[in-house]
């Protein structure tokens, strides 16, 4: 394992200890451990609506500071730049959302592929953010990480989160490398508002009839003809691809269409139905809130807004469901759509101008 710090991290002296997440933790517990009274943790969820949905994974870790009479936390969200301060001080509580002051360095992890891709990247690097991420990368180039031969070699950049001195949390996965079918193929992730994609310039996927209908791309759970439904227990096909990302995000239509049904459902909760001129049809479920313009028969065009992304009906978690239905049958999204919205077409075009 490789360091490259674009900026020095001096630790330096101070009252901050950074405290691992445990298995099973959350945001309640977590207080509770630190002397936190139920009414307490009652005034530190009511205080923000970004604590009630704080997410928080096992490679992300909290600060901790203590003095006479007082208590300070500082949490981070695990997937977002969502950071909280929450003090406790003779026994008043306060809480609030803050920008952080994160000092950042980049790691390098370099490895070979033995067992499954997943495994081999959390065998060079105990994060499953990390690891999900590069997974992300290559989403559009494997119908499985079985497609990657035993002993090809991978290589990725993270970034490393720092506050206070402590390492706190990884940030986003900036460049990575696969070796498929004995070729390396090189992604770099491009940055767009509070989005980004991972881009190969040798490869932008143009032919594809769709864009992306999100601006960030994390797959939470892909097309499944025999997957297990997380809530029902039961035998139940995935046909579609979920997009996990925090609610209230943007959706776009991935293409001209027109709108042929929408309303809501008790398992898909909030949905849009999208007819598209080349006779395809495109699904968006979960969502938190449907444009106030959508209406049946109205025109959309690539880009445009339908919706945001939420967790009504049969969720667990914030998500796009995204569906694509081609002669009246289901088919695998990911073989339709390219890697980057509409919006971000180009923006792209001129990176590999510049290559």
């Amino acid at each position: 394992m490789a360091f490259t710090s674009y900026q020095p991290v001096h630790a330096g002296a101070n009252t901050f200890t950074a405290k691992p997440v445990q298995l099973g933790d959350n945001l309640l517990s977590i207080l509770r451990h630190n002397g936190f009274t139920e009414k307490e943790r009652e005034q530190v969820l009511a205080a923000h609506k970004g604590l009630r949905t704080l997410f928080l994974t096992l490679d992300t870790r909290y600060l901790l500071r203590r003095a006479p009479g007082e208590v300070e936390l500082r949490m981070f969200d695990s997937q977002t730049s969502a950071a909280f301060k929450i003090i406790k001080k003779n026994g008043r509580v306060q809480a609030q959302a803050y920008q952080p002051n994160f000092k950042t360095t980049v790691v390098r992890v370099d490895g070979r592929v033995y067992g499954s891709l997943l495994g081999s990247v959390l065998g060079k690097i105990n994060s499953n953010w990390v690891a999900s991420r590069f997974m992300d990368a290559y989403v559009f180039d494997m119908q499985s990480s079985r497609d990657v031969e035993r002993g090809a070699r991978f290589w990725l950049t993270v970034e490393k989160k720092y506050e206070a001195g402590q390492f706190v949390k990884y940030g986003e996965v900036l460049q990575t490398s696969l070796e498929i079918d004995g070729e390396a193929v090189h992604k770099k992730f491009v940055r767009y508002k509070d989005g980004g994609v991972f881009f190969d310039a040798e490869n932008m996927l143009e032919d594809r009839p769709f864009y992306a209908p999100v601006e960030y791309i994390k797959v939470a759970s892909r097309f499944k003809p025999n997957r297990v439904h997380p809530i029902t227990g039961r035998l139940q096909p995935h046909l579609g691809i979920d997009f996990e990302l925090p609610q209230g995000d943007p959706v776009y239509a991935p293409r001209k269409g027109v709108v042929v049904r929408y309303g809501r459902h008790h398992a898909a909760g909030n949905y849009v139905i999208l007819l598209h001129s080349n006779g395809m049809e495109t699904a968006y479920n979960h969502l938190s809130r449907i444009d106030k313009r959508i209406r049946v028969g109205l025109k959309v065009s690539a880009g445009e807004k339908i919706g945001e992304v939420g967790c009504t009906g049969y969720c667990t978690r914030a998500h796009l469901h995204f569906a694509v239905k081609k002669k009246g049958r289901m088919v695998d999204p990911i073989k339709y759509i390219k890697p980057y919205p509409a919006q971000m077409e180009r923006l792209l075009e001129e990176r590999v101008a510049s290559n």
